[in-house]
């Protein structure tokens, strides 16, 4: 039973992961907002939710279609086969936006590059069908949330059962501290510094002014 409460709980983390992101959006009222009146603090902040919500959302597709049902245990296909079955309008409505997984693959997952010699396409215009503004990730959303639904509620009973095995971290000496950052950044910025002597180079190192040390 380990197996299909495993994918369940990824599916679901995917989808809850999404969920927050938009109300993230919302509540800094993004989505009333044109792009063009944006501060580039708020245009990365944005992007870093809409990009991130459009990547997990290939990887519930992911996890939904290639090991949901697939690679859990047989005792439960034909729970799974039901499942999916209530959730086909769904999943058929997210499929239809064609380039999705090739908007990920280019533009976010792969820093703009195509293809295997890796070309940049900064310059091309690429018109993708898929989820390209706020109203499109809204319908992603809740198309995900709707399929995470049917899941939870057709295994309710086994993920209610299925006792949590936590992995903890035993080695805590593998934890930065706040001292621990600051003591390792000066120590390789001196080691930078000599490199930087040694190669006949003046650049400076900027000091981050965007984050207050004194509030971390």
């Amino acid at each position: 039973m380990e197996r299909i409460v495993e994918s369940i709980r990824i599916l679901s983390k995917l989808s809850k992961d999404i969920e927050f992101r938009m109300q993230w959006i919302v509540d800094f009222k993004y989505n009333k907002k044109s792009l063009e009146t944006f501060s580039d603090k708020e245009l990365n902040l944005f992007n870093s939710l809409f990009y991130m919500s459009l990547i997990d959302g290939v990887s519930y597709l992911d996890e939904y279609q290639k090991v949901f049902g697939k690679k859990t245990e047989t005792i439960f296909n034909d729970r799974c086969i039901v499942a999916k079955a209530i959730n086909k309008p769904f999943i058929r409505k997210i499929n239809q936006w064609k380039d999705y997984r090739n908007l990920r693959n280019h533009l976010l997952a792969h820093n703009f590059r195509v293809g295997k010699n890796g070309n940049y396409i900064f310059n091309e215009v690429i018109d993708y069908n898929a989820p390209r503004n706020f109203n499109d990730l809204l319908l992603l959303s809740n198309l995900i949330q709707l399929s995470t639904q049917t899941v939870i509620s057709e295994f309710e009973l086994e993920l209610n059962s299925h006792v949590d095995k936590v992995k903890r971290i035993k080695n805590n000496s593998l934890l930065l501290t706040k001292e621990d950052v600051s003591k390792l950044t000066l120590e390789l910025i001196k080691e930078s510094i000599k490199i930087k002597v040694i190669r006949n180079r003046n650049y400076t190192f900027k000091q981050n002014t965007d984050i207050d040390w004194n509030n971390l």
